[in-house]
């Protein structure tokens, strides 16, 4: 349907107030224009519309960090005790004989798993060779695919195509700083000016993390350097995670997506969003891992704001919708009654600055591309916001990116 008309008794534009039955005119996967629905109905009175009813018609979700590759690994690990635990787990499942068909139906499972929930847009980590390429590519999804990196990828952008076209692109993705020495991250950070490719890091998620930087007696050093046979490497010392990078000026003129920020100061805020840093909260995973949780309070005023499930790893679920339920119930701690749209936000428009990609999708507007769906609701809240978040998958009626649908339910269909 290169020309489409959308009628909902509420949209949520998120770069502005709610519309109450309002329409969305899209062409060619791109909307063209938002507004009243009899306005919009008089004006383009031969096209082709689809009348979704009493729900939310809201900008696709964004899950902005998830490691769909290691949904196998949910059944080899047990519970861990703490941080270091988990990521010993972790190494010895990865040795284990995983094979390519239990790779690939955690890909594809996973790729269920965030339609069904609302996304169209996932930041997707990639450890096997790119095996999730050809899944992601056909999913219809909008994908940032991004290389997991590690000191052992010395040459990385010869060995890696950093291809980007229209709803996939790839971007590096450095693991952790205590899992690349300070040389690596120089050498991706020159590949970045050189290239003006967008970078993402797993960053301050334990207080293990922070006893690495500051150089004391951490368990990465004393557990896992040695199972993965790594000598400790020399570093600045730094009092945060966050300092320790900037010490490196990984965030000076760059494009950095840091993902989980848990272990954060009330006082690096501010510089955080001085240097424009998109930031990727993951709360389930760090509550999983006990490693703390992110301070929201803090985070409110940040434009570059993004939710992630992170994977099966240290996760349940991948289920998007109880993400941001657990995000609201945090938010509700500290934020109140502005929890709610902060909450929709975070997985909208600030999922999208968070990972860089605000030019394209994130929010209703002219010039954007159509990545939207549709939640049904029996009853209105009086915040429509509220209505998102305390939906679920059955309510899910419809998701399309840049136009083409992807899912639409059965009542639909002759409407």
């Amino acid at each position: 349907m290169s020309k489409l008309l959308l009628i909902s008794e509420t949209v949520l534009p998120i770069s502005s107030p709610p519309l109450t039955d309002g329409a969305v005119y899209i062409e060619s996967g791109e909307i063209k224009e938002v507004g009243l629905c009899e306005n919009l109905k008089k004006k383009y009175p031969a096209i082709m519309t689809i009348n979704l009813g009493k729900g939310v018609l809201l900008p696709g979700f964004v899950n902005a960090h998830t490691h769909l590759e290691l949904g196998w690994i949910r059944n080899r690990i047990e519970k861990p005790n703490s941080f270091i635990d988990w990521i010993e787990q972790i190494i010895i499942a990865k040795r284990g004989n995983v094979t390519r068909e239990e790779l690939e139906s955690s890909i594809e499972e996973g790729i269920r798993s965030l339609i069904s929930s609302g996304v169209t847009t996932v930041g997707e980590i990639s450890s096997y060779g790119g095996i999730d390429e050809p899944f992601l590519k056909r999913s219809g999804l909008r994908t940032i695919l991004f290389s997991e990196l590690f000191d052992w990828h010395k040459d990385f952008w010869n060995s890696l195509t950093f291809e980007r076209e229209e709803l996939f692109e790839v971007r590096p993705f450095p693991h952790a700083p205590y899992s690349c020495s300070p040389e690596f991250l120089k050498k991706v950070l020159e590949f970045h000016h050189r290239s003006s490719v967008p970078l993402g890091i797993h960053l301050a998620e334990s207080i293990e993390e922070t006893k690495f930087v500051r150089g004391v007696k951490n368990g990465f050093e004393k557990r896992i350097f040695p199972i993965i046979e790594k000598e400790a490497f020399s570093r600045e010392r730094a009092e945060t995670p966050f300092q320790y990078m900037k010490k490196l000026k990984f965030f000076y003129k760059t494009k950095v997506s840091a993902v989980h920020m848990v272990h954060v100061s009330p006082s690096e805020i501010e510089e955080i969003r001085k240097f424009n840093i998109g930031v990727v909260l993951c709360p389930r995973s760090n509550y999983f891992l006990r490693v703390g949780s992110p301070n929201l309070k803090h985070y409110y005023n940040l434009k570059r704001i993004g939710i992630g499930t992170d994977g099966l790893s240290s996760n349940l679920n991948i289920d998007f919708l109880e993400e941001l339920r657990f995000f609201y119930l945090l938010a509700s701690k500290t934020l109140g009654k502005n929890a709610s749209f902060f909450t929709v936000y975070a997985a909208t428009l600030g999922g999208a600055k968070s990972i860089f990609l605000e030019d394209k999708i994130g929010s209703i507007e002219s010039g954007k591309d159509a990545d939207l769906i549709f939640i049904k609701t029996d009853r209105t809240s009086t915040d429509p916001y509220i209505s998102v978040i305390s939906s679920s998958r059955e309510s899910l009626k419809m998701l399309m990116v840049k136009g083409n649908i992807l899912h639409l339910s059965k009542e639909l269909l002759g409407s």
